[in-house]
């Protein structure tokens, strides 16, 4: 059978914020203070204007259709064999972030963590939960979703706090010497990682109660989870300093190992370890049980779970094929991927609300 849960619109919310951060917390920092340097808090928050934008698009599409999700009503807009391609794209999409995002969780604990352990064990070993996760259904991802995001929170003040004696400010100096050119440059990759990712609610979107809150919570978690980005590049500079913050492949992880209170208490950075794998976690399950679920309304299946464990052993075998090393990851999203995700988060939705408004499909 299909999915009959229901979420509500501060559930909706939570798990925004947790897929927001997600592994953008642990890869990103690196890749935006390489682009805009001690400026790259900056970036991080005009990004906030570009989230509010996104979100009125999806918003206006979805309250057109509140029953449907972007692979139904694509059909109703475009016909049906152009609908079911949009359909096909997306879960397409759905699957390759998957892969993407569950080999990040494999570099990380083999980098960081589990030295000695293969990649491809982690990964299967990761994916396990994910298929769990997703075969329990959509209510029981949120309420997980709920249940982590309290400890998300207390950790990172956790850490923060302990981290006071190491800020240097004066990193953060000085500001924007080029103009603003330099972070506006540094929007660029969260165009693709994360904003256009979170396209995937749009699956989610229709069992969403009380759906003329969803643009509320949507961009109040959204924001919310931006300054909490800001927070940590801000951290990440001051502590690191801008030289190593731009080349550590994991600087949130890095910034952690500098935690030492007296004598006897160190190596916090297994909390910091814990905090995203919280977050990934999130972040993959969202868009594993989005792409099964996509399948299921595109090629009309009675039971969205038929999928569950093909998929899951294609995201696994895909996720080692992404690509090679960290350094052509930091390329790719620095490059060709912003554009990838924007046709999905952004072109795709923008096309089907103009052709939807001139034909009047509702």
């Amino acid at each position: 059978m299909m999915d009959n849960g229901k979420i509500s619109p501060l559930q909706l919310g939570v798990a925004v914020f947790m897929f927001t951060l997600g592994s953008t917390a642990l890869v990103m920092p690196s890749i935006i203070v390489s682009i805009a340097k001690q400026d790259a808090w900056i970036s991080i928050l005009l990004c906030i204007t570009v989230i509010i934008w996104f979100v009125l698009l999806w918003n206006r599409l979805s309250m057109r259709y509140p029953n449907e999700s972007i692979v139904q009503y694509s059909e109703r807009i475009l016909g049906k064999w152009l609908g079911k391609m949009v359909g096909v794209m997306y879960v397409s999409f759905f699957l390759y972030l998957s892969a993407l995002v569950l080999r990040n969780v494999g570099d990380f604990v083999t980098t960081n963590v589990l030295p000695q352990t293969p990649t491809h064990v982690v990964h299967i070993i990761f994916m396990l939960s994910i298929m769990y996760g997703a075969y329990l259904g959509l209510e029981v991802i949120t309420r997980s979703s709920e249940v982590l995001f309290p400890w998300v929170i207390i950790i990172f003040f956790m850490t923060t706090l302990m981290l006071l004696k190491n800020i240097d400010l004066s990193n953060l100096l000085p500001i924007l010497p080029d103009g603003w050119l330099i972070p506006v440059k540094g929007i660029y990759p969260f165009l693709g990682f994360p904003i256009s990712e979170l396209v995937v609610f749009l699956i989610i979107f229709p069992f969403v109660i009380q759906q003329r809150k969803i643009k509320r919570y949507f961009t109040l978690f959204a924001i919310f989870a931006t300054i909490f980005g800001t927070l940590i590049v801000v951290i990440s500079i001051a502590v690191l300093g801008v030289d190593i913050a731009a080349r550590s492949i994991f600087t949130v992880f890095d910034v952690a190992k500098e935690i030492r209170v007296g004598n006897f208490f160190e190596r916090v950075e297994v909390l910091v370890a814990i905090i995203w794998i919280m977050t990934i976690f999130v972040k993959l399950i969202f868009c594993f049980y989005a792409a099964n679920l996509a399948s299921a309304q595109l090629f009309k299946l009675k039971n969205y779970r038929i999928t569950i464990l093909p998929y899951g052993l294609f995201v696994i075998a895909l996720s080692m094929l992404v690509y090679h090393n960290t350094a052509e990851i930091r390329w790719f999203t620095m490059g060709a991927y912003p554009l990838y995700s924007l046709l999905h988060g952004f072109c795709i939705p923008a096309i089907l609300l103009l052709i939807s408004t001139i034909r009047n499909v509702k």
